[in-house]
C-alpha cells in the first residue's frame, strides 16, 4: 500500500512540475510551429510559382519561404496570429504528459544508481523500456490525431478564433459530419497510416542514435567516425520524415466534406488569407501515396521537402551533446 502511495505521489509531483514549464515552452514554440504549418500548408500550384517575379512584394507572392511566411503572418494577423492554435496544442501536450508520466515513473522506480555512478536497470525492465520506447511514441501519436487536426486548422484558418467561444471555433474548424461524428477524424484518408509510420520511425532513429553515441570513445578524434555515421542516419531519416510531415499537414486540412460555416462567425476574418489552401474543387487526397503523387504533379517534388532543415536540426541537436563533453585528447 505504501509503494502505491509513493508511486502516486511521485506521479502527482512529476505532472505538477511539468505543467508550468510545458505551458512556457508551448508559448515560445507555438509561433514557430504556426509558421511551419502555414509554410507546409501553402498551396502553390505550378501555374502560380512564377508570380513572385511579376512585381508583387515578397510577402504577398503566393510562393514564399519560411521566413517570408513569418513576415506575412505578422503583416496580416499581427502578433496574435503567431499564437493561433495554442489552446489545442496545450491540450495535446498535457495529454502526452498524463499518458507518458505514469509509465516513466513506474519504470524509474525499478532502477537505481550504483555506487560507481552507473544506472542499474533490471533485465526485464530494460526489455520493457525498449518496448515502451516504441509504445510511448506510437500511442500518443495516434491518440492525438484529432488534436493535431484542430491545431493545424486553427493555425491556417483566416477566421479570428476566440478562446471564449469554443463552439464557434469548432463550427469553423470541423465540417458538419466531423462535428456529428468526431471519430471520423481517425478515418480521414491516409492520416492514421502517415502518423503510424512516423511514430515508428522516430524511436527507431532514436535507438540508432543511442547505439552509435553510447560507444563513443572519450577522445574527440575517435568520436568523428561515430558522429559521421550518426549524421548519415540524420540525413537518411530526413529523406523519409520530411515528406511524411508535409503530407500529414496537408491531410489534416482536408475535411470529411465541404465545410458549411455558420453565418454568425463568417464576418470575423482577416483582410486577406495568410496561406492559400487547396480548394475543394481539386480532387481530394485519397491516402498517403495519392497525396504525395498529387503534390508532385501539381506543385513539384521540392514541395515535399519544405522545411527539411527543421527536421535536420531537430534530430541533430542531440548529437551535438557528445561534442560538448570533455575529451581526453591533449
Amino acid at each position: 500500500m505504501l509503494d502505491v502511495f509513493v508511486w502516486f505521489l511521485t506521479l502527482l509531483l512529476t505532472v505538477s512540475a511539468m505543467i508550468l514549464p510545458m505551458a512556457l515552452i508551448c508559448a515560445i514554440v507555438i509561433p514557430f510551429i504556426g509558421v511551419l504549418v502555414r509554410y507546409r500548408a501553402n498551396y502553390t500550384p505550378k501555374r502560380l510559382q512564377g508570380l513572385d517575379q511579376e512585381g508583387l512584394s515578397p510577402e504577398s507572392a503566393p510562393n514564399v519561404g519560411y521566413f517570408r511566411m513569418m513576415k506575412k503572418v505578422h503583416r496580416i494577423e499581427g502578433w496574435p496570429g503567431f499564437f493561433k492554435g495554442i489552446m489545442p496544442y496545450l491540450i495535446g501536450n498535457f495529454i502526452v504528459v498524463v499518458l507518458v508520466s505514469p509509465v516513466a515513473v513506474f519504470l524509474s522506480l525499478g532502477s537505481r544508481v550504483l555506487p560507481n555512478g552507473q544506472v542499474y536497470i533490471p533485465a526485464q525492465t530494460g526489455v520493457v523500456m525498449w518496448i515502451w520506447t516504441f509504445a510511448l511514441s506510437l500511442i500518443p501519436t495516434v491518440l492525438l490525431i484529432p488534436v493535431q487536426i484542430l491545431t493545424n486548422r486553427a493555425i491556417t484558418t483566416p477566421h479570428k478564433l476566440s478562446f471564449l467561444a469554443p463552439r464557434d471555433a469548432l463550427r469553423i474548424l470541423l465540417s458538419p459530419s466531423e462535428r456529428a461524428g468526431p471519430l471520423r477524424l481517425y478515418l480521414a484518408p491516409g492520416l492514421l497510416a502517415t502518423r503510424i509510420i512516423e511514430g515508428l520511425l522516430g524511436p527507431f532513429i532514436s535507438i540508432l542514435h543511442q547505439v552509435v553515441t553510447i560507444h563513443l570513445p572519450l577522445g574527440f578524434a575517435h568520436r568523428l567516425p561515430f558522429l559521421a555515421a550518426s549524421f548519415s542516419i540524420v540525413l537518411g531519416a530526413t529523406i523519409f520524415l520530411t515528406p511524411l510531415r508535409m503530407i500529414f499537414t496537408r491531410l489534416t486540412l482536408q475535411r470529411a466534406d465541404a465545410a458549411v460555416e455558420d453565418a454568425g462567425v463568417q464576418d470575423e476574418v482577416y483582410g486577406e488569407p495568410v496561406v492559400e489552401l487547396r480548394g475543394v474543387d481539386e480532387a481530394p487526397y485519397t491516402g498517403l501515396v495519392d497525396c504525395a503523387k498529387q503534390i508532385v504533379r501539381e506543385e513539384g517534388w521540392r514541395v515535399l521537402f519544405r522545411a527539411w532543415w527543421v527536421t535536420v536540426l531537430g534530430m541533430m541537436l542531440p548529437l551535438l551533446v557528445p561534442l560538448l563533453m570533455p575529451t581526453t585528447d591533449a
